[in-house]
C-alpha cells in the first residue's frame, strides 16, 4: 500500500520482537506507522463526469451479462463455472496456483492437495458472499465474519476463522517496521468494519462506485489475521448481488486484477491517497473487461455444447447423454455417482450416457480401479484456458 495519508491518518506504534519479549531481554522497540482510514459511511464520492459515466456503463454491462444468461437455457453450469474462475483467480492473486482441471477433479469429493482445498474454500466463501448479497437484512460485521469462516477451512487459517484481529496487522515483511503496509491498530478494527457495513447498506450511490470504495476500504482496514484479499474481493460480489446487478452470474473481475497484479495494488494505493477518481476508473474498466470476456466465454460454451450434440448424433430427447451435456459446464470432470446426482437417473443409465459421450469424443475416460472411473470434458478446459489467456492479454 502507499504512504500517502489521504483522508485517513498515520499513528505511531512501537514493535518489540517476540523472541526478545519471551526471553525477558531488553531490546529497543522499533517504531512504525499504522494507517487508520477515515470513515466512509456518509461519504459522497466525488468523481469526474467521465469516471461517473464509466462506472454506470460498467454497471449496465454486469446487468447485461446476467440478462443474457436468461436467454441461454443450455448454460445451466455457467454460474458455477464463472464462480469457479473468479475464486481461482482471486486465490492466484494470493499466490495459490492450480489448473481448472485439477480444481474440478478435487471438487468431485472435496479432496486434493492442500492448495486445492484452499481454493475450494475460496469457492465456498464466494458462494456465501452471493448468499449474503441476496438477503434482505442489512449487512453486518457478522456476515463478513461468516464469509471469512467459509474461507478459513484449511490449517493454519482455520485457527482464526471468522475472528476479527485483536492485534496489529500488516502486509509484507516479518514485522510492522519492515512491512509494506500496516493496518489500523486493533482497537480501530470493529468500528471501521461497522462503518464499512453502513456504507455497503446504502442505496443512494452507483453500485459500481460503491463496490470499488468498499473493496478498497476493506483492504485498508485489513481486519483479519489472514485471508483479507480474498474476503475483500468477495465483498465486490456481495454488493453486485445486493444492488441487483449480478442476479445470476459473478463477473470474474479478479481475473482482470490478477492479470496485472502490480496495477491492481497501485490502484488500491491511489485510493489510500484519496485519488478516488483514478481508482474508480480502474475498477470500472476491470469490471467492464471481465463482463466482455465472460460474454465471449458464454457464447463459446454454448457453441461447444452445440458441437457436442452434433457429435452425439440422433438420440431420444430424454437421453441421459443430452442431460449430461447441459451439466458439463458446471462439472467438466464427472463420475457416474455425480452424474446420478445431477440427472436423477439410475447408475446403468448414467453409465450408458457417459459411454455414449466418450464414444462421440465429447468426454475422455480416466480409469481408476481404486476410486472408480471418471470422465473429463477436455474441450471445456481448453475453452477455460483460452478464456483466461484472453483476459490476461486484454
Amino acid at each position: 500500500m502507499g504512504r500517502g495519508a489521504g483522508r485517513g491518518q498515520f499513528v505511531e506504534g512501537h514493535w518489540k520482537a517476540d523472541f526478545a519479549r519471551a526471553a525477558g531481554r531488553s531490546s529497543a522497540a522499533r517504531r512504525y506507522f499504522a494507517y487508520v482510514p477515515a470513515n466512509i459511511a456518509e461519504r459522497e464520492p466525488e468523481l469526474s463526469a467521465g469516471t461517473a459515466a464509466l462506472a454506470e456503463r460498467a454497471g449496465r454491462a454486469v446487468l447485461g451479462l446476467n440478462n443474457q444468461g436468461r436467454e441461454l437455457d443450455s448454460l445451466e453450469g455457467l454460474g458455477r463455472q464463472l464462480l469457479r474462475s473468479e475464486a481461482l483467480a482471486s486465490s492466484q492473486i494470493e499466490g495459490l496456483h492450480l489448473s481448472h482441471r485439477r480444481l474440478a477433479e478435487a471438487a468431485l469429493d472435496d479432496h486434493g492437495t492442500y492448495e486445492a482445498q484452499e481454493i475450494l474454500a475460496n469457492m465456498k466463501a464466494m458462494k456465501k458472499a452471493v448468499e449474503v448479497g441476496t438477503q434482505a437484512e442489512p449487512l453486518t460485521r457478522s456476515d463478513i465474519a461468516e464469509i471469512h469462516r467459509e474461507l478459513a477451512l484449511v490449517p493454519p487459517l482455520d485457527r482464526i476463522a471468522g475472528q476479527f484481529r485483536d492485534d496489529q496487522g500488516w502486509i509484507g515483511g516479518v514485522a510492522p517496521p519492515d512491512a509494506d503496509y500496516v493496518g489500523p491498530p486493533a482497537e480501530h478494527v470493529l468500528p471501521l468494519v461497522d462503518d464499512l457495513c453502513e456504507f455497503m447498506n446504502r442505496d443512494d450511490i452507483s453500485p459500481v462506485v460503491q463496490a470499488a470504495v468498499a473493496h478498497a476500504q476493506f483492504e485498508l482496514i485489513h481486519p483479519f489475521g489472514d485471508g483479507n484479499g480474498r474476503v475483500g474481493r468477495c465483498l465486490i460480489h456481495v454488493l453486485l448481488r445486493k444492488r441487483q446487478l449480478a442476479t445470476q452470474y459473478v463477473p470474474p473481475v479478479s481475473l482482470v486484477f490478477g492479470a496485472n497484479k502490480d496495477a491492481y495494488i497501485a490502484g488500491l494505493n491511489r485510493f489510500q491517497e484519496d485519488e478516488l477518481d483514478i481508482w474508480v476508473e480502474q475498477f470500472s474498466r476491470a469490471l467492464e473487461t471481465s463482463v466482455a470476456k465472460a460474454e465471449d466465454f458464454t457464447t463459446s460454451v454454448a457453441d461447444l455444447q452445440t458441437t457436442w450434440r452434433t457429435q452425439l448424433g440422433s438420440v431420444r430427447s430424454d437421453a441421459v447423454a443430452l442431460t449430461l451435456i447441459n451439466q458439463l459446464p458446471s462439472f467438466p470432470y464427472i463420475t457416474v455417482k455425480v452424474g446420478q446426482q445431477l440427472t436423477d437417473r439410475s447408475q446403468p443409465a448414467v453409465s450408458r450416457g457417459l459411454a455414449q459421450l466418450e464414444e462421440a469424443g465429447v468426454l475422455t475416460r480416466h480409469r481408476n480401479r481404486k476410486k472408480g472411473d471418471s470422465w473429463e470434458a477436455k474441450g471445456l478446459f481448453r475453452l477455460l484456458d483460452q478464456f483466461e489467456a484472453s483476459v490476461s492479454a486484454a
